[in-house]
């Protein structure tokens, strides 16, 4: 372990355990962050999209009946 005698000596880190570790659970925490979240986002994007394709096709098919019902009546 480089210039650790023990594997107890090399969790204390010569006394500044604290900074270490805790220095290196921040990087995780912002590692699993900055995967997670984008990870939602494209999530979110894609639920938006199909959303807006089905109130397009809704409204084109409200459109159609409308223009059908305005032919029916205009014979």
């Amino acid at each position: 372990m480089g210039s650790f005698d023990s594997f107890g000596e090399f969790l204390s880190m010569g006394g500044y355990a604290i900074y270490v570790w805790s220095a290196y659970a921040f990087f995780v925490v912002i590692l699993i962050f900055n995967i997670w979240q984008p990870m939602l986002a494209r999530k979110k994007y894609f639920k938006q999209l199909l959303k807006r394709e089905q109130v397009q096709q809704e409204r084109a098919q409200a459109r159609h009946n409308q223009e059908e019902m305005t032919n029916d009546s205009a014979s």
